[in-house]
């Protein structure tokens, strides 16, 4: 199953409200990795489409069952709607901009577009 197919498998969690549909970005002390979970599905759309995301638990639905499960391999195999992830991603990716974006939308936080590393060289 390709990344796409998977992304189309992401829908909101129908037990929880919007305001329930959160996102949390954790890091302790000298971490090196924080970690990120989120309901909201554009944000799972594109954590599961970022190159540095690590996924270790997703919440799939089906019908009236919830599945948890432990990796990207076990995602992909497992039926029916993926509605919250949590994984881990580098601290090098995180950034908090001196100004605001032009859009206040919280879809615009993770940008899955790929840099060319010569521009730091």
């Amino acid at each position: 199953m390709g990344e796409n197919e998977i992304v189309e498998r992401v829908a909101p969690d129908p037990i929880l409200s919007g305001d329930e549909k959160e996102t949390t970005i954790t890091m302790y002390g000298q971490d090196k990795e924080f970690d990120i979970f989120s309901a909201k599905p554009s944000l799972i759309k594109s954590l599961l489409k970022h190159n540095n995301f690590t996924l270790e638990r997703a919440r799939v639905v089906n019908d009236e069952e919830t599945h948890r499960v432990n990796e990207r391999e076990e995602l992909e195999t497992t039926k029916g709607e993926i509605v919250a992830v949590e994984g881990s991603m580098p601290v090098g990716v995180l950034t908090v901009k001196s100004k605001p974006r032009v859009n206040n939308h919280q879809s615009s936080v993770i940008n899955t577009e790929t840099i060319d590393s010569s521009v730091f060289e």
